[in-house]
């Protein structure tokens, strides 16, 4: 792609770009209502749907093809391209995210369009060190995971144009976000989930294990191809890989991103953590670390998709207002009433089915992770008040803190882990999950509060209390060996909650009222 002298320090793909960019500023983007934010909650709730089935039907069929064994290397080869991503992005994502939010409020479409091409260039120089930093660990890699042998790093460096498309995407996809392409990255997430389901499966289904890393590769590739068709119509594609003036105007977003960079790799170094500490000796095996992947793709998995609109809708929000106390205050509140109020009864109903669940979506003989999906229920509950909270450091740009408070996080459930999984096995590391992400919690009330000026309202604190009571009740029923007890009660706990949530949402929203006129108008029309 790289001729000539001038097209030496300069490639560029040419698209329509600009006739996006110029419609950029219109009544939807610009919208920070509480009706927008139900509003694209429920937009995001429905692509999650969307993933959620689809990887409902890829795991089922996985666990099928590859049982056990299969779904533990798949979750190790993850564990490994995770931490290529984390330990390679600079924080690059996350500073674009929030600057391009910014530049989204106050600056011209020549500087979101230079910005734009900094970012991507700097993108691409993640993405080789990437390969370079694998090549490098690739033996500790295969030591650590596989078998305690030194020789197998060819299979590590599989996941190298994973962890490039990875970051490549993520660059694209940050753009998106920054600049409030919401409907965008909507859809994307959903194609993307199609197109993994895809592009898995039949690797799984004719070659087996062997399918894996190919199957991997191909739907990484897909997610960038996607990611790029969007982001390049809005914005033309054009980097200087050999600008000194480039390089030195991200620098100081790199400089800015090493914290977060560090944040991520304590973050991945966890999750590899965990599987390690599964396969030391005498402890389990990859039948185990399956085991462990299903129970945290049921909790912390599947629910935390929940979480997408925060990423794709909330923090640039928060990021155009990080400097009025008043207004961060009045967007983290209804960020996590909506939190609340959508997910709480969703938990509950999770909770009941658990079993249905697991013996549907995976087959009976994952049903060993039970006790941990049971025991971390409360994982997700607590990241519904944390996570929007702790938007507040990066929407801030205050990295260091932002650091502080990820690697204390990681330590403190690698240690509960560690403790409670010695102790009571995949149960414990459930239990570790929900305190985990209770003291998340509180540590992000406490340093956000002092910090950042910010506080929980007290009409949040009280619909908190109620949700957690209904939660609390259908866990203590979930744990009891009477069935009948458990769906009569807890079909109660959801009617409770449900009602609650439908009452409170509609209170301070037209979106659900519209959204029941729409439907019951359009019966009119059919009938």
């Amino acid at each position: 792609m790289i001729c000539c002298a001038r097209s030496i320090r300069e490639f560029r793909v040419e698209s329509s770009g600009m006739s996006e960019l110029e419609k950029l500023h219109n009544e939807e983007t610009t919208d920070t209502s509480y009706d927008h934010v139900l509003k694209y909650t429920g937009v995001f709730g429905g692509v999650q749907g969307l993933k959620m089935l689809t990887s409902f039907i890829r795991n089922k069929l996985t666990s099928e093809f590859l049982g056990k064994f299969g779904v533990g290397l798949i979750s190790v080869y993850g564990s490994i391209s995770e931490f290529l991503v984390s330990a390679s992005n600079m924080g690059v994502p996350l500073n674009a995210t929030q600057r391009s939010g910014e530049l989204f409020e106050i600056g011209t479409n020549e500087e979101i369009e230079h910005f734009v091409m900094v970012v991507r260039t700097w993108v691409l120089w993640t993405a080789l060190f990437a390969l370079l930093l694998c090549l490098c660990a690739s033996p500790f890699l295969s030591y650590f995971f596989f078998e305690h042998r030194w020789d197998r790093f060819g299979e590590v460096l599989l996941m190298v144009p994973v962890s490039a498309c990875f970051l490549l995407a993520e660059g694209e996809c940050a753009i998106l976000k920054g600049l409030r392409q919401v409907r965008k990255v909507a859809f994307i997430e959903g194609a993307v989930a199609v197109f993994t389901l895809l592009l898995t499966v039949p690797f799984y289904y004719y070659m087996g294990v062997k399918g894996v890393a190919i199957g991997l590769i191909c739907s990484s590739l897909a997610s960038l191809i996607t990611h790029g068709f969007f982001s390049f119509r809005l914005i033309s594609y054009k980097i200087s890989p050999f600008s000194k003036k480039v390089f030195f105007e991200g620098l100081p977003m790199i400089k800015k991103g090493i914290p977060y960079v560090l944040a991520g790799i304590s973050t991945a170094g966890l999750g590899m953590i965990i599987p390690a500490m599964i396969l030391q000796p005498g402890n389990g095996t990859m039948d185990d670390v399956g085991l462990y992947r299903v129970g945290w793709t049921m909790t912390a998995g599947y629910a935390g998709m929940m979480f997408v609109a925060l990423e794709a809708d909330y923090f640039p929000r928060l990021s155009s207002v990080n400097q009025d106390t008043e207004r961060m205050n009045q967007t983290i509140n209804q960020q996590i009433d909506v939190c609340l109020h959508v997910l709480t009864p969703l938990l509950i109903l999770f909770l009941l089915f658990l079993p249905e669940l697991i013996g549907l979506l995976f087959t009976d003989s994952f049903m060993g992770a039970l006790g941990m999906c049971i025991c971390a229920c409360f994982y997700t509950f607590f990241k519904s008040m944390s996570l929007p909270l702790g938007y507040s450091t990066l929407a801030k740009g205050d990295s260091m803190v932002y650091l502080a408070i990820e690697i204390a996080s990681n330590l403190v459930f690698a240690i509960l882990i560690w403790c409670l999984y010695n102790a009571y096995g995949l149960v414990g590391v459930g239990i570790a999950f929900s305190v985990g992400a209770l003291y998340d919690a509180i540590v992000n009330l406490l340093v956000c509060g002092f910090r950042y000026k910010v506080k929980v309202f007290r009409g949040t604190w009280m619909r908190f209390v109620f949700q957690l009571v209904c939660l609390s009740f259908t866990f203590v029923l979930c744990v009891t060996p009477s069935l009948e007890l458990k769906y009569f009660f807890g079909g109660i706990a959801f009617v409770v909650s449900l009602s609650f949530s439908l009452f409170h949402l509609s209170k301070r929203s037209d979106f659900l009222h519209n959204v029941l006129h729409h439907f019951t108008h359009s019966s009119g029309d059919c009938c």
